[in-house]
């Protein structure tokens, strides 16, 4: 059932005449409290009555919306009443895949052939931790140019299908397996 939630004080004018305007509210089918204007003429005509100007999950949110709402606004609201705008139904397709294709993420040429800005080695000989920490704080692309520069892909995985995470664990676990050999 639909409430009145706010009337304005001033008449609200336009072309045709003058109308006392009122923001009224409900609660939708879906949970959400929905709000529009009703436009009262003067003269003794029909309302007119604009579309849902605003959606908020809670009816306190909704008044808040309406409590705030000026002269020019409704003016607006007015003459969305009055032409309201046809929105064409899209065509439903059927979809040609049932998944998205593969994420590619560019190796940027930036970094490609300059050293790395840390040595994973040495950092994680003192903590593989720290050199976790460390690595989450560069950018995709140096993380790209570490693993290519001291060749921790030995299995040729596709480093652009790999997130950031996936990228770190591949070093920490390459320097690991180094230190593992080498102690």
């Amino acid at each position: 059932m639909s409430e009145v939630l706010r009337s304005f004080d001033e008449p609200i004018l336009d072309n045709s005449g003058e109308y006392h305007a009122r923001v009224v509210g409900r609660l939708a089918d879906d949970g959400m409290w929905e709000g529009w204007l009703e436009f009262v003429p003067q003269a003794g005509r029909n309302a007119l009555i604009s579309p849902v100007e605003s959606r908020q999950p809670e009816r306190e949110h909704l008044e808040y919306w309406a409590s705030g709402l000026s002269v020019v606004y409704a003016e607006g609201a007015l003459l969305r009443a009055r032409r309201p705008r046809k929105r064409r139904s899209p065509k439903v397709e059927t979809p040609a895949s049932e998944a998205p294709g593969p994420r590619t993420v560019p190796v940027s040429p930036r970094f490609a052939g300059t050293p790395p800005i840390l040595d994973p080695f040495e950092v994680g000989s003192h903590s593989l931790d720290i050199l976790a920490q460390e690595l989450g704080a560069l950018g995709r692309a140096r993380l790209v140019n570490t693993i290519v520069t001291y060749e921790m892909n030995p299995g040729g995985k596709d480093l652009r299908q790999l997130s950031d995470a996936q990228l770190i664990t591949l070093i920490v676990d390459a320097v690991e397996a180094e230190l593992d050999r080498t102690n």
